[in-house]
């Protein structure tokens, strides 16, 4: 009966706890003698419960221990008065080590707990940045693809060589589409290993001129103003910059009914600031807030800590701006 609940203490902490003081109080009475085993059992239990049991329990179990130990020094008092304190002693060194340990254990969980849910809210925010990253790449590829189409199909019979033109400019935006998709579903599919062999690297402003051929190719043409000190910008505000350029543009195409626009970009020390304007249809009507367009543009400005504008202009037509500060440990100069 001292032994068994050795054996169980792993299982059944509580019961064998119960079980093993139950045991030595009656080894104590029938015997009228401390008996060391019975305290050992004890110990060995209690030091599992102070250890894997919540800590309402493991106090509970060392007020039943110790009052255990004072009782069972009675029977034998005068004759070993050491007895119950070495007992007491016993008890309660086994019982701090086992906590100690339970303690470090229920850390080590909490911190495992912890960097689950972080390696969860990292996962969420790569999906969403890949989900935006898509709809800015599909949405302005689409977007003069419909434009282009329109007008090979208006100009089909009298105009053969536009029509080649359109098909031509569909083809490239496709390509270029495409190309874009491929980087983005590449980093889905290799991990901590830089970019993916064979990708072209992220877009950002030193892109701009292809971005705004694709504009003019769905009929908008438009300036490009970049004052200044021009300096290399970190990898994620450079692109950020870039696809606020291109979410722009894709709503001047598809919402604007106009065929020019104009993109300014301002370089400071600290910080890049963008600007996209038309003199299209600037009211409420012609620029819908259904989607992800102006939402994304503002979600990108505000992860870098910038600031986002977009609203019609009081002399017609519409203004997007943004600027994102630079990191100075990040500026490269």
């Amino acid at each position: 009966m001292l032994v068994l609940p050795i054996a169980w203490r792993r299982w059944r902490p509580v019961v064998a706890f119960a079980i093993a003081v139950a045991g030595l109080a009656a080894v104590e009475l029938a015997a009228r003698e401390m008996l060391a085993l019975g305290f050992v059992s004890v110990a060995c239990v209690l030091y599992t419960v102070a250890a894997m049991c919540r800590t309402r329990t493991a106090f509970v179990a060392l007020g039943v221990a110790l009052a255990a130990a004072v009782a069972s020094g009675i029977p034998a008092f005068p004759r070993l008065v050491g007895a119950p304190v070495m007992s007491v002693l016993l008890f309660t060194t086994v019982w701090s080590v086992g906590y100690a340990v339970g303690a470090h254990r229920r850390h080590l969980a909490q911190a495992l707990r912890h960097q689950a849910v972080l390696a969860r809210q990292r996962v969420m925010a790569e999906r969403m940045r890949i989900a935006r990253e898509l709809h800015d790449v599909v949405a302005h590829g689409m977007s003069v693809v419909t434009v282009q189409a329109g007008l090979a199909a208006l100009v089909l019979d009298d105009r053969p060589q536009e029509t080649r033109d359109a098909l031509t400019a569909i083809e490239t935006t496709s390509r270029q589409c495409l190309a874009e998709m491929r980087r983005l579903l590449g980093v889905l599919r290799v991990e901590d290993q830089g970019d993916p062999p064979g990708t072209a690297p992220a877009p950002g402003l030193a892109d701009l001129d292809r971005l705004l051929a694709q504009s003019a190719g769905a009929g908008v043409r438009v300036d490009l103003s970049v004052t200044g000190r021009r300096h290399a910008l970190p990898a994620g505000i450079d692109l950020a910059a870039y696809r606020i350029v291109q979410e722009a543009l894709t709503n001047v195409v598809k919402h604007a009914a106009t065929d020019s626009a104009r993109v300014n970009v301002h370089y400071r020390a600290d910080e890049v600031a963008i600007e996209i304007t038309d003199d299209g249809q600037g009211g409420r009507a012609a620029r819908p807030h259904r989607g992800h367009g102006l939402a994304g543009m503002r979600e990108r400005v505000h992860l870098y800590d910038g600031t986002f504008d977009a609203a019609p202009r009081p002399e017609g037509g519409f203004r997007v701006s943004a600027t994102l500060p630079i990191p100075s440990t990040e500026h490269l100069g």
